[in-house]
C-alpha cells in the first residue's frame, strides 16, 4: 500500500517567525499551519484543531504529521518518515522522545544502540509526548472520537494538556504506540512556552530529546 502524508504545524500567532524555516525543512511534504489562540492557552484545543484539519484534508492522506512550531527536524526528514512508516503503518509513531515520561526514558536508555523503535505501554496517568507524532488517519479519528465520547476520562472538566489527554487515551484503550530511537525531531527549548514557562536552553532534560539524531543522516540507519 502506498503511504501519503500531510503535515500540520501546531502554531500560536505570536510565533509566526518560526514557521518559514520549519515549512522549508518539511518540503516536499504538504504542510499547513494550524493556528490556535485562546485565553488561557489550551494546547489540547489546538491539537484537536490540527487533527480535524488533517481528517478534512481533501487529499485524504494515509498519515498525518503534527509537530510543534518550535521544533527542529533532522536532515532528510521526509525520506526518513517514509522509511519509518513502512515498519509501523497502523499505529502512532512518536518522532520525539524526551527524558520524560521517566519510565519510557529508562526503557529507552536500556536499549541496544542498534534498536530503532521503543514500544510504549503508557498508563492512563502518564503523558504521551506529542511534540512530533505521525498519525495513521484511522488512529487520529479514533483518538478524537474517544476524547469526545469520554469527557470524564480526560483528567479535567476542561482539559488543556494535549499530551495528557493523549496519554489517557493510550492508557485507557491500551493503544500500541512506538517512539523512534533516535528521535528525528528536536525541541531545543529556546523560547518561552505558550503556558508562560521560561526557556531553559537545553538544561531541562524533560524538554529536549533524550537522543536526537543530530547532524547525522537518518537514512544511514536501518529502520526496517
Amino acid at each position: 500500500m502506498e503511504h501519503t502524508f500531510s503535515a500540520r504545524i501546531q502554531a500560536h500567532p505570536s510565533r509566526e517567525h518560526l514557521w518559514p524555516d520549519l515549512i522549508r525543512a518539511l518540503a516536499p511534504m504538504p504542510v499547513a499551519v494550524s493556528i490556535h489562540e485562546s485565553s488561557p492557552p489550551s494546547p489540547w484545543d489546538g491539537y484537536k484543531q490540527a487533527l480535524r484539519s488533517l481528517l478534512d484534508d481533501p487529499a485524504q492522506p494515509t498519515h498525518g504529521l503534527i509537530l510543534q512550531e518550535d521544533t527542529k527536524v533532522c536532515r532528510n526528514f521526509p525520506l526518513a518518515v517514509e522509511r519509518v512508516v513502512t515498519r509501523y503503518p497502523d499505529i502512532p509513531i512518536l518522532l520525539y522522545l524526551s527524558w520524560l515520561p521517566r519510565r519510557a526514558a529508562m526503557l529507552a536508555n536500556k536499549c541496544a544502540p542498534t534498536t530503532r523503535y521503543l514500544e510504549l505501554h503508557l498508563h492512563s496517568n502518564e503523558f504521551m509526548p506529542v511534540v512530533a507524532v505521525l498519525w495513521p488517519m484511522t488512529k487520529a479519528e479514533e483518538f478524537l472520537m474517544w476524547a469526545e465520547n469520554n469527557p470524564r476520562r480526560l483528567g479535567h472538566p476542561q482539559p488543556r494538556s494535549d499530551d495528557g489527554v493523549a496519554g489517557r487515551w493510550c492508557g485507557y484503550t491500551k493503544q500500541r504506540v512506538v517512539a523512534t530511537l533516535p528521535s528525528l525531531v528536536q525541541h531545543e527549548d529556546l523560547i518561552p512556552s505558550i503556558w508562560g514557562r521560561r526557556e531553559s536552553w537545553g538544561r531541562d532534560k524533560g524538554r529536549v530529546a533524550l537522543r536526537f539524531v543530530g547532524d547525522g543522516d537518518p537514512l544511514e540507519l536501518d529502520w526496517s
